[in-house]
């Protein structure tokens, strides 16, 4: 069974009854001025021409109301706000697990993966548990952390130093622009 997604509107304005002001300054379906009007005058003006009247500046005084189809407007910033979604990129964390017995052919494969995410543009946290002896030698696994970040450091940059916590030597690396990007930035 296939739901319909709906989206939700942040800040729909008041429409026909639900505008309390006394007075209102009214704007035509072809964005014309028309004039200061009682909001119950605006309201018989709208029904004759078939429409409704949509408060478009409540804090202007006396609030700015528009003659135009409420349902069509709804629609229209539902579709706005869908094409905005597409175009989004949600990042996420992905997780990278190592030891301090990695071999080299393994560290390579490893340091593979991290890249790739890096330029998807999720940020990659890596975590090197130790475990028995090992804590005596955490220097070790600190040293392989930072020979991990030297090794990507022309495609990422750490969030902050590798850090201790009890058994578990942990870092976040996140994506760094690179200059192709820059000039995109720049040029838009």
């Amino acid at each position: 069974m296939m739901q319909n997604k709906e989206v939700k509107i942040k800040n729909l304005p008041r429409v026909n009854t639900e505008i309390k002001a006394e007075k209102v300054k009214l704007v035509d379906e072809n964005r014309q001025y028309m004039g200061i009007f009682e909001t119950s005058i605006a309201l018989r003006i709208a029904r004759e021409r078939g429409v409704d009247l949509v408060e478009v500046a409540p804090d202007a005084q006396p609030p700015v109301c528009r003659l135009m189809n409420f349902g069509r407007y709804v629609y229209e910033k539902k579709r706005q706000e869908r094409e905005s979604r597409k175009h989004q990129h949600q990042t996420q964390v992905r997780e990278m697990r190592i030891s301090m017995k990695i071999s080299d052919h393994d560290y390579q494969v490893k340091m593979n993966k991290i890249k790739s995410f890096l330029e998807k543009g999720d940020r990659v946290k890596i975590k090197l548990r130790l475990r028995g002896r090992e804590i005596l030698h955490a220097r070790l696994g600190m040293n392989l952390m930072e020979r991990l970040i030297k090794d990507l450091q022309d495609i990422a940059k750490d969030e902050a130093p590798p850090k201790q916590e009890e058994q578990i030597i942990s870092v976040t690396l996140i994506p760094q622009k690179t200059k192709k990007e820059n000039k995109h930035n720049e040029q838009t």
